[in-house]
């Protein structure tokens, strides 16, 4: 993927001055949703798409569906897609639910590892979608 060297044109596109990614490797930017869409549009498998961009292939082919399918997957609406998703902030369940809350606070006090709470949550209020 060729990356500009021109700072003011890295600044628009998420790429800095060294040409990695603005943002952390986690998250796709503009740039290689561009190279998904052009991908899609020469025929490619997102396979083929993410061995050419080193990206994993799950994530290319989460980043299609996300955004319509193959008929509607585009950079800039993706890019603006993506960015209200990351705006949206959850309540962590926990957060929410001061039930839940005290009940591992207490486990926690009792020692136990959060690996060991969550088993037992799973295993005891399985069918309690709130926990």
């Amino acid at each position: 993927m060729k990356r500009s060297s021109d700072p003011a044109v890295s600044a628009t596109v998420g790429w800095d001055a060294s040409g990695s990614a603005a943002t952390s490797g986690h998250h796709l930017t503009l740039i290689e949703r561009e190279e998904i869409s052009r991908g899609i549009a020469a025929g490619l498998t997102a396979q083929s798409i993410a061995r050419r961009d080193g990206r994993p292939s799950s994530r290319v082919s989460r980043e299609i569906a996300r955004n319509g399918g193959r008929d509607a997957c585009r950079a800039l609406p993706a890019d603006a897609a993506a960015f209200n998703r990351a705006r949206c902030l959850k309540v962590s369940t926990l957060a929410g639910d001061a039930e839940l809350a005290g009940l591992v606070a207490a486990k926690l006090d009792d020692d136990w590892s959060p690996q060991q709470i969550a088993q037992w949550l799973r295993r005891e209020h399985s069918r309690d979608p709130t926990m």
